[in-house]
């Protein structure tokens, strides 16, 4: 097993000189034997190890003698070790799975630990067949190829690095190598109980399948991990190339439509989970049918539409482009307020970003200028933004309009149709600053009082 364990560290880079190394101990089978394996190994590849032990304090006596064994096991080897104990039902307060929440704090403790004395690699113990039984679980809950590629050997997260040294050796050689070094490992007996499903696979169905079908189930489950996760790189890395192709130039939250419809759909799909997982910054995975929903949503031919999707995400597809952004700033309201304009004078609203400069006759064209007639005008002029209702005749057009249309065909983009500005004169509409103006208020030859607006960014 030594060799074996050797090899497989090699093959996977899982340590290199100087690594300070967080090695978790149990104190079962698994750990006891990583913990041994990998002091046999410190020398050669220059590392120095440091053993962990949470006791969740769930088995009273039987969780206290669990940390005294390692702890002497840890002082036999002459290692430093640190033990956490928890308070006595801690974990059962929780809300939650007992079995996640045990997990999660034990990885924070790890965590910690790594952190405080500087380590850069956690050794964790599992096998090969907790990787077969893993497989097997996930795919009868139903799962991708990301989760039929099982337990990774070596999983980066944040400034550590989980290695996984004994993930290709089966239970019965770990048992062997404990019995041929001596090691009297602790045993849990919660693990022979059918009350969780990992349980039941390990104790119930492999056994079964082994038997009745193929004696090296675990073997082959584990060997089709190990493939899928090799092509799962493989594939992520063309998704990630995918992903730059739909991107448009300056927007990393928006893909343009018909380059990721052209794309394989297995590809696209693939697209839309890892900008969804951009998009919030975690790691957020959506299901198949919300995939396909953004693809649906992206291929509609006209309009704007939204969808909400899980961890408080949102997408919005509009005129070609699909926009990733989160739930509350697709549904976020443009802000009230209502900006009296100084006529003559300038006046700055910096809530917009613009400034307005308003003169007394008229003044040379300008792409964001406009004369009225001030005797038309049905009240003070002020900027805002569009309301329910609003509506406006626009020039070179018969009768009038509403704003809402004015923005749609003029393909204003639906999260920003609620910030763009208008100049009004009470509740009459003048302009759709940047798209159209009411003819009824401009000023013309036979106007004998003009103000000319000119609106500028601050």
């Amino acid at each position: 097993m030594l060799e074996q364990v050797r090899a497989y560290i090699r093959r996977h880079r899982m340590l290199t000189e100087g690594d300070r190394v967080v090695v978790a101990v149990s104190g079962g089978p698994d750990s006891a034997a990583l913990l041994h394996v990998l002091h046999r190994l410190a020398g050669e590849f220059q590392v120095e190890l440091h053993v962990f032990h949470m006791d969740h304090a769930l088995r009273g006596d039987a969780s206290a003698a669990d940390a005294h064994y390692v702890a002497e096991l840890a002082r036999e080897l002459g290692l430093p070790c640190t033990v956490v104990t928890l308070k006595p039902g801690f974990i059962k307060g929780l809300s939650g799975s007992l079995q996640a929440n045990a997990r999660s704090v034990r990885y924070q403790e790890l965590n910690r630990l790594a952190g405080s004395i500087g380590a850069s690699r956690i050794a964790l113990g599992h096998n090969r067949d907790d990787q077969a039984e893993t497989v097997l679980m996930r795919l009868l809950r139903g799962a991708g190829m990301r989760g039929l590629a099982g337990i990774p050997p070596v999983r980066e997260q944040g400034r550590v690095t989980y290695i996984r040294p004994l993930l290709a050796t089966p239970r019965l050689e770990i048992d062997h190598y404990c019995r041929e070094t001596e090691l009297s490992p602790r045993l849990d007996p919660s693990n022979l109980k059918p009350d969780y499903l990992r349980n039941r696979l390990r104790l119930q169905l492999l056994p079964h399948l082994a038997q009745e079908f193929n004696p090296a189930i675990a073997e082959n489950l584990a060997e089709t991990a190990a493939i899928l996760r090799e092509e799962e790189a493989l594939l992520e890395r063309l998704t990630v190339e995918s992903l730059a192709r739909c991107r448009i130039p300056g927007e990393t939250e928006a893909l343009l439509t018909d380059v990721l419809l052209g794309e394989p759909l297995a590809l696209a799909r693939r697209v839309v989970r890892l900008a969804a997982r951009e998009a919030t910054g975690s790691d957020l995975e959506i299901g198949l049918d919300a995939v396909s929903q953004v693809l649906e949503l992206a291929a509609a031919a006209r309009g704007t539409r939204a969808l909400h999707l899980p961890g408080g995400l949102a997408v919005v597809a509009e005129y070609g482009i699909c926009r990733f952004v989160s739930r509350v700033e697709s549904d976020q309201q443009a802000p009230s307020g209502e900006w009296v304009i100084t006529v003559p004078g300038e006046t700055l609203v910096p809530q917009l970003g613009l400034r307005v400069q308003a003169t007394r006759g008229t003044s040379p064209a300008e792409p964001m200028a406009a004369t009225f007639d001030a005797d038309l005008l049905p009240g003070p002029l002020a900027l805002r933004h569009r309301r329910p209702g609003d509506r406006i005749s626009p020039v070179g057009m018969t009768g009038s309009k509403k704003v809402q249309d004015i923005l749609v065909d003029a393909k204003v983009a639906l999260r920003v149709r609620d910030r763009v500005p208008l100049l009004v004169a009470g509740e009459a509409v003048l302009w759709v600053i940047g798209h159209r103006l009411d003819r009824r208020f401009l000023a013309t030859e036979s106007s004998r009082n003009v103000v000319n607006i000119n609106v500028s960014e601050t």
